[in-house]
Formats: C-alpha cells, structure tokens, sequence
C-alpha cells in the first residue's frame, strides 16, 4: 500500500503517461488465484474496462478480511460474478441477497445479469440501472448515477460494509459522487475500494475524497491499474 501523497508525488514528475499505472490489455481468467473462478469466468476478458486477474484476487482477499454484510458496486459486470461467489463462499448458497450492483447501461446490466445466471449467482446479486445525471454533490455541480430510493431494500436493510467503485464511464472526475451516494447506507467503518486508482482523473477524485469529513483515503495498490483503498468514518 503506497500513500496518496507518494504515488501523487511520483505522478507529478512521470510527465505524460502515468509511470506507475500498466497500460490496460484484455486478459483472461487464467491466472486466477482461485480454480472454481478461473471456471466461471472462462472467456470473460478481463484487464481493459472489467478489472484484471491480480485485482480480482485482492478483491476476493478484500471480502473474506470484511465479510461484508453487504455489498454496493458502481459498474457491474465480471466484478459482480466475483463478488457474488465470494458472499456465497463466507454466507453460504441459501443466505439472502447481499449484493447491489449499480449500472449505467442497460445493456451492460443484462450482460451482467446473464453472467450470474452462467455461474448460478443470480440470487445473489441485484443488477440496478442507473443513468448518469447532473447534479449537486458535496457542493459541486457533478454528474454521477441518478440512485433509486430502494438501495437499502435491495439488501433487505443490511448496512453496506464494502463498497467497489468501478464507474460509471465518463469524463475524468465522474466518479466523484459515487463515495458520496454510498454514504447514506454504508456503515461507519466501511471498506471503499476505487479501480483504475492511477489514472489522472482517478488521483485527483483520491484528493478530493482525502478531503471528505467522513473518509480516510489509505493509499493506493499497485497492482494493474491501481486500487485505492479507504474507510468510511463517519
């Protein structure tokens, strides 16, 4: 784990590109630390917009450390298979739905609904379209997902204990709000965890939350395209 100011510093100088972030190419599930998700992801490509083998794995270490009464993700698709075998591995196949996946594209939503229902996770994980609108978050005029009011039903009013921010896709800085949004139903003490942690926009977002009264940014992992790691405090 490398903190914010590091990796910030380091960013700084690089000039052009990110130094510490890999450039994003499609992989496969192949070098999956776990055998049973190296089967359900079997022709998913991973490590271009979905998240890479190695950030999957510290995803699934991520969950058994939290053992997250449930879990709210920004963007769904491979991540949300991952997730949901990892609640199933801690709860068991017959616990409630734990998962909430919140996702721009309708589209990409039934891509991710047809991916859970592949690996027999559809029970596990709730699919939720959410498009992108303006809107005033922290005091800032930004865009970020329009939330349904029906978060906390969808995990039958468990508080969030983990939160994974995978999008939405947009400009640099769209990320912003999804800490924010999250606030209202993750528990205090709450894991957050940011992809593509290395890139500009992503850095800035890091600064910005570092900044928030109720979240302590931690650092960063160098691994593949970054993930930030934080806690919420308050």
């Amino acid at each position: 784990m490398v903190p914010l100011t590091v990796v910030r510093a380091i960013r700084a100088v690089g000039g052009g590109e990110s130094p510490l972030a890999a450039r994003p190419r499609p992989t496969t599930a192949a070098t999956l630390e776990n055998a049973r998700l190296r089967e359900l992801l079997d022709g998913v490509e991973l490590g271009t917009w979905a998240l890479g083998p190695r950030s999957i794995d510290e995803v699934v270490r991520t969950v058994r450390e939290v053992r997250p009464e449930a879990v709210l993700e920004f963007g769904s698709g491979s991540s949300t298979v991952v997730l949901a075998w990892a609640i199933r591995e801690i709860w068991g196949g017959d616990a409630p739905r734990r998962i909430v996946s919140v996702e721009q594209d309708e589209t990409q939503a039934e891509r991710t609904r047809s991916l859970l229902s592949r690996a027999g996770l559809d029970d596990q994980a709730m699919v939720v379209v959410a498009p992108l609108a303006e809107q005033e978050i922290e005091g800032d005029r930004t865009t970020c997902y329009l939330l349904p009011g029906t978060l906390v039903e969808a995990v039958d009013g468990r508080p969030v204990d983990l939160v994974l921010i995978d999008g939405p896709a947009g400009p640099a800085g769209v990320r912003f709000g999804t800490l924010p949004l999250a606030r209202p139903i993750a528990r205090v003490g709450a894991r957050f965890v940011l992809d593509d942690a290395l890139r500009d926009g992503e850095l800035d977002i890091a600064r910005r939350w570092s900044r928030l009264p109720y979240a302590r940014v931690s650092g960063i992992r160098l691994i593949e395209h970054g993930l930030l790691v934080g806690t919420m405090t308050a």
